[in-house]
């Protein structure tokens, strides 16, 4: 053990006693910080990790590992130094073992000089830590088999630069060949092939955040593979090229590709994985489990799919696969049936009258464009009814659809969602057709036109969503809304406190007050609804404006990014995007004392406006603005009510559930096509004021949209130029501390032998 030690301690110290280690590892971090940053964050404004370890990392490593491990080998033959340890007491493959672990520490040593990135991302967004966990714990993976490569290259040849040469094509093309772009050319069964055999291909399902035992067995047999070729390429300078052991060395290392081939290509029978993400996304829910453990009568599920997918349909027909597999494990009453369409005539036919059609691929072949047809998409039958999603092009929601689709079968009833107009609200067939469709997938969804009904009569609805009156609304329909509540009802109010005008030349925006905000309705829940207009210099929307020939980004404060408040109503959505909206009070010793649950508020930059006029994007700006401050966006209550012909010491009704929204644009079709996480909170919302807290929760699961939030412009490039520039400063730092240490000590030794 002291020799092995030792071993590592002299390369390590080879490392580190040179320039030429600390300019690599400035050289690797400034890169991948560079184009993680620049070319990737700051466009997307994602709080995630995984473009630069599933895009970047691997290219940057591809190069980097083969510089860092060239001299291992290569430069102890040349100086004539590898003869001599080859003839002391040491065993060869304690040789290899010692220079792989140094060569892992140094090249670990770079990737861990990226740990500031999230730790300074974290103070602008909410990280993923477990997903970040898995993608540092498989990056040591990753480093492992390029180092592995790496010395095997080093230990071909004495010449540093053909070592160098050999380990980068080596790392680049088993990197190329698991690229989609590359795939994509070539027949469905050899990019299969290659795929598999790609170290890129199984480090981007964990970078994912995904331990899986499938990729940890292939990385372990890549490094075991190339170290027993190392050592059977030190052994070869000693050892007879006729002699037995000579022989077996090659068969045993042969033996090795062998199996290191075929884990990549048929490693799929291989389970186990460890799902480190937030809300465990990739493994099956509590909520899924219960439903299928509750079935009484058989679910039969007909995955179709074709073999061979082409990437990347083959990394989502693996996921699949592993989830079809949990989900009839956990039922005797679940039957999963394979079919295979694109070779099976009957199938293909059976296929066609379920609703699954083949997807239609571009791929450009060697002399053509090629068209390729894929299935992959599924049926579901229960009992006398039948549900199909006819192609899968993602994992991450497959969960949600399915569980959608088996609730759906197995209720006997389905809820009523109704959404109420005549009185100036938004349409559901105009305004908010996305959120309509998505609500049929579950529910019953209707229109109540109030103004039609002299006695609005709400029997039956399980929850009524009244989307942004703008007129005044009666008397009567609110005595109708308020027996609503008391008998047990569920009310969303998406309240409107300004409307929006455009001016006469069609290029300015005027923002008026409405005297019909539902405020007194509200006021009897402990709700206010306060006529001002909230905007946030720093955390708000950027939208485009064109002037000319010129589209120019411009943030408008008056569309603020507001927060969710964490807690089982908005599950794990991060913030939305609200247009044009007004802050909210909430008393919570109204009407009995309600249960009072704050769902949004904005940061502690925004302004509520009293007075307001031209709200244009790239005006004038904000005109009138109280003390900077968080404000209150949107509440959910919940309580018993009394009803309103005996006054609140009246007898008590059941618990209703209340939601109150600042705003009514925040979930319109326009709004979630820009910010598409906007509807995952609507539906979040929603299914708890229906008490479908089961969807709910396993909705809560969906890898949540992570913005970023920088509060300055000096916050951000804090964060940027923190990484970028100031951890290379810092490996100079200590590469120049260490040369002077090095320096008095040696000259400390000089003098004392003078």
């Amino acid at each position: 053990m002291r020799s092995f030690l030792a071993l590592v301690g002299k390369d390590l110290k080879g490392y580190f006693d040179q320039p030429t280690g600390y300019i690599l590892l400035v050289v690797f971090v400034a890169v991948l910080t560079y184009l993680f940053f620049f070319q990737s964050t700051v466009v997307t404004g994602e709080a995630s990790l995984r473009p630069l370890f599933a895009v970047y990392l691997p290219w940057v490593l591809a190069v980097f590992v083969p510089a860092a491990t060239m001299r291992l080998v290569a430069e102890e033959e040349r100086d004539g130094t590898l003869e001599t340890l080859l003839t002391y007491p040491i065993r060869d493959w304690t040789i290899v073992l010692a220079k792989f672990l140094a060569g892992m520490l140094f090249v670990s040593a770079g990737v861990g000089a990226t740990v500031l990135v999230p730790v300074l991302l974290q103070t602008a967004g909410s990280l993923d830590i477990g997903a970040t966990i898995a993608q540092y714990v498989g990056s040591l993976f990753l480093t492992a088999s390029l180092v592995a490569i790496g010395l095997f290259s080093s230990s071909l040849t004495r010449n540093q630069i053909v070592a160098f040469i050999v380990g980068l094509t080596i790392a680049v093309t088993l990197t190329f060949i698991g690229q989609d772009f590359v795939l994509a050319g070539l027949p469905p069964a050899l990019a299969g092939l290659l795929q598999g055999l790609s170290p890129f291909f199984h480090f981007s399902n964990i970078a994912r955040g995904v331990l899986d035992l499938r990729d940890i067995v292939y990385f372990a047999l890549i490094v075991f593979t190339f170290l027993t070729a190392t050592y059977f390429a030190l052994r070869a300078k000693t050892l007879s090229h006729q002699s037995s052991q000579y022989r077996r060395l090659q068969l045993g290392v042969a033996g090795l590709v062998v199996l290191s081939v075929l884990a990549g290509w048929f490693g799929d029978s291989i389970r186990g994985r460890w799902d480190l993400t937030a809300g465990k996304v990739y493994t099956l829910s509590p909520a899924s489990e219960e439903m299928v453990a509750g079935l009484d009568d058989f679910l039969t599920i007909r995955l179709f799919s074709s073999k061979g997918l082409p990437p990347p349909f083959s990394r989502v027909d693996r996921d699949v696969n592993d989830f079809l597999g949990d989900l009839a494990s956990k039922s005797r009453n679940v039957r999963l049936v394979r079919s295979f369409p694109s070779e099976d005539d009957q199938a293909a036919w059976w296929a066609s009258q379920v609703g699954v059609a083949p997807q239609e691929l571009s791929a450009q072949g060697r002399d053509e464009l090629q068209i390729k047809r894929i299935y992959l998409g599924l049926t579901l039958a229960y009992r006398d009814r039948q549900e199909v999603i006819p192609f899968i092009d993602s994992v991450e929601t497959l969960e949600y659809r399915v569980a959608t689709l088996i609730h759906k079968m197995t209720q006997s009833d389905r809820k009523t969602v109704a959404f109420l107009t005549g009185h100036g609200e938004k349409s559901k067939d105009v305004d908010f057709l996305f959120l309509a469709n998505q609500l049929a997938l579950q529910y019953e969804v209707k229109e109540i036109d109030a103004a039609q009904e002299a006695d609005l009569a709400l029997d039956g609805i399980d929850l009524l969503i009244v989307p942004g009156p703008t007129e005044e609304f009666p008397e009567h329909v609110q005595d109708a809304l308020h027996r609503y509540l008391s008998n047990g009802g569920s009310l969303l109010a998406l309240v409107e406190p300004v409307n929006i005008g455009v001016g006469q030349d069609q290029t300015q925006l005027f923002a008026q007050k409405n005297e019909h905000s539902l405020d007194s309705f509200l006021n009897r829940y402990g709700v206010k609804v306060h006529d001002n207009l909230v905007s946030d210099a720093r955390l708000n929307e950027t939208i485009t404006l064109t002037r000319g020939v010129l589209r120019l980004p411009v943030p408008y404060p008056y569309w603020p990014r507001v927060r969710t408040v964490r807690g089982r109503v908005p599950g794990d959505v991060e913030s939305i995007v609200m247009a044009w909206a007004g802050s909210l009070d909430v008393d919570e010793s109204a009407n009995g004392g309600p249960e009072v649950i704050r769902l949004l508020e904005t940061s502690r930059f925004a302004a509520q406006e009293s007075q307001y006029l031209d709200v244009t994007p790239g005006g004038a700006g904000i005109i009138s603005q109280d003390a900077l401050d968080q404000r209150l966006m949107a509440v959910a209550v919940t309580g018993r009510a009394s009803l309103p012909a005996t006054g609140s010491g009246g007898p008590q009704g059941p618990t209703y559930r209340l939601a109150v929204f600042g705003d009514s644009d925040w979930l319109t079709d326009f709004m979630v096509s820009r910010a598409p996480e906007n509807m995952g909170l609507g539906l979040n919302v929603i299914d708890w004021l229906a008490q479908e807290d089961a969807l709910a929760a396993i909705r809560s699961k969906l890898v949540p949209d992570r913005h970023l939030l920088f509060t300055s412009r000096t916050h951000r490039n804090l964060v940027q130029y923190g990484n970028i520039v100031g951890v290379p400063l810092f490996i100079v730092l200590v590469g120049g501390l260490r040369f002077m240490w090095r320096r008095k000590v040696a000259s400390r030794v000089y003098g004392r032998e003078r």
